[in-house]
């Protein structure tokens, strides 16, 4: 097994990454990095087990303050003019011709704390103050004022955005005339400044994301595109969600993104039905519901999956199962850490009107309609992140505001890794991988291709999870091996394709699957994730990791490797 891994020519296991790029742990010379071509934000569960936004920082060229950023008119800004704190010449010099001379910069996001951070020195020390403008909200030139030294410091502040629009930053506001050093421009959600995360044009940021909780190892995410199509996913006080005998307590509890915004759904007294809902327009098509939930003093959350009909499952947040589910719901409860769980229901819509609606419980449901109490007006459960998905599975959180959003998929139509990689003879190709298999679509889970010409023609050198099988071509011919083996959705898999001499064998999770092939054609591994003609046939999973090696396993060392 040591001398596999020693010989290998890629060795990805998804650790390091920058806007752009996962590197790879074999070789270091960039030649097997993944790149990454995608143009939205993405949620992560992070290294605290914490739903994230990826990228977090928000602003756009955190190092270029010329082009990309704008000024009063009395200053002038000179890129890579000295030494920044992680010791490239890439912080600016800014000149201020008067006081009162700044940068700034307009900044999309949606309603809720920002932090803005950055690291500033100056030739003297001098007083700045850092400005959040909330454009049309109540916290509008919200600033503080700090001392700069002639050292490296990072300074931050906080403010409230209320409208969802834009930041108007004063970045430095110089008391007196000045010049100083600026570097390492950030904007992210929460009252704390995350760990600095330099950006470009910012959106092509591959997500590593870690299983619920934190800690080990991370997958890299692959998804397809999805929207959510509800509003105010995390604000069920908004007049989008109509209330029915039920208030909504704010900020009431940290909820799974770290933060103390999540909300407490009270029933209030009267004898009758008690619910919160959003009605959407929808398709005849798959629709997947989720929202996170915890429980208060009550024990259980229901929801109605509306659709021109009531469905409406019951889930214990004590126990951590559902409870009651109705037909047709296809029902899961998951365990997000601190006592939070992320519920999901998948059905078939039956109509065009749609509907989240949602409610607690003191009881456990005994049938397919909405249950009838009294509460006591302080009783409840906790919510967060609610989802409205057409999609035959759950996919990551989306975070919305005043309209729906759509994070598109992580991978575009385009080559990721660099440098073509050829083998005429032995070779091993393993993958490590948690699949998402949409049933309504036939969907390549793993791609790696190579060659000049499109499936169909010439054919491309490829392995090709798909369905229930498991296809390797060559070079100029199409399935050397082909086997059948059923992947189950997000349940991991473990696979290898090995080669010595002309003999051809595929190991799936510590077995040899199936009779081997022999083929002696080339094999042109070109990129992972590819899609060679629909973006259906991307790669749509978590990759915990990939090898390639020009050394043929033993069997044994190929039970070994795809053993779970």
């Amino acid at each position: 097994m040591s001398t596999l891994l020693e010989q290998a020519s890629l060795v990805m296991i998804p650790s390091g990454y920058k806007e752009d790029v996962v590197y790879s742990q074999i070789p270091t010379s960039g030649a097997g990095d993944l790149s990454f071509t995608r143009a939205s934000n993405g949620t992560r569960i992070n290294s605290a087990g914490l739903v994230e936004v990826t990228p977090w920082n928000y602003n756009t060229y955190s190092e270029n303050f010329t082009a990309n950023w704008g000024a009063d008119g009395t200053s002038t800004a000179t890129n890579n003019f000295a030494t920044a704190p992680n010791g490239t010449m890439t912080a600016a010099k800014v000149v201020a011709n008067s006081n009162n001379g700044y940068a700034y910069k307009n900044v999309p996001v949606p309603v809720g704390v920002f932090t803005l951070s950055f690291y500033v020195k100056a030739s003297v020390s001098t007083t700045f103050a850092i400005q959040i403008n909330d454009i049309g909200g109540s916290g509008a030139n919200q600033s503080s004022n700090f001392t700069v030294t002639t050292e490296w410091q990072r300074y931050e502040y906080s403010a409230n955005v209320t409208d969802g629009t834009n930041l108007y930053i004063n970045y430095v506001n110089l008391q007196t005339s000045r010049d100083y050093f600026i570097w390492g421009a950030q904007l992210n959600i929460g009252s704390t400044a995350k760990p600095y995360f330099p950006t470009t044009d910012r959106l092509n940021v591959p997500r590593l994301t870690y299983q619920n909780g934190g800690g080990g190892c991370p997958s890299l995410l692959l998804e397809k595109q999805s929207t959510n199509i509800l509003t105010y996913s995390e604000d069920f006080s908004n007049a989008a969600w109509t209330k029915t005998d039920l208030t909504v307590i704010a900020n009431a509890i940290t909820s799974p993104d770290g933060t103390t915004n999540a909300q407490k759904i009270v029933p209030n007294t009267t004898n009758g039905t008690h619910y919160i809902d959003q009605f959407v327009t929808i398709s005849s098509v798959d629709y997947t519901y989720t929202i996170y939930a915890k429980k208060g003093e009550y024990n259980y959350l229901y929801v109605n999956a509306y659709s021109n009909s009531s469905r409406r499952t019951w889930f214990d947040l004590n126990s951590g199962t559902v409870s009651l589910n109705s037909s047709p719901n296809i029902a899961t409860i998951e365990s997000v850490g601190n006592g939070w769980y992320r519920c999901t229901i998948t059905n078939t819509s039956s109509g065009t009107t749609g509907a989240f609606q949602f409610g607690a419980d003191p009881n456990n449901g005994t049938s397919n309609a909405n249950p009838s109490f009294s509460g006591d007006g302080t009783s409840g459960i906790y919510v967060w992140g609610a989802q409205y998905e057409a999609s035959s599975y759950k996919t990551s959180y989306i975070p919305t505001t005043s309209a729906s959003a759509t994070r598109v998929a992580d991978l575009s139509t385009s080559d990721t890794i660099q440098t073509a990689q050829t083998f005429a003879g032995d070779f091993t190709i393993f993958a490590d991988f948690v699949p998402f298999i949409d049933s309504t679509a036939t969907n390549g889970l793993m791609i790696l291709g190579g060659g000049a010409s499109g499936l169909g023609t010439t054919y491309r050198s490829y392995l090709w999870f798909v369905g229930s099988n498991v296809y390797l071509s060559g070079d100029g011919e199409v399935n050397i091996i082909q086997r059948g083996y059923s992947m189950v959705v997000n349940q991991r898999v473990k696979i290898a394709l090995t080669r010595v001499g002309t003999t051809v064998k595929m190991f799936v999770n510590g077995a040899q699957v199936g009779a081997s092939a022999t083929s002696s054609l080339s094999i042109t591994i070109r990129s992972i994730g590819w899609s060679y003609t629909l973006p259906t046939y991307q790669t749509q999973g978590k990759i915990n990791q990939i090898l390639l090696s020009a050394t043929g396993a033993s069997d044994a060392d190929a039970i070994s490797l795809t053993t779970i």
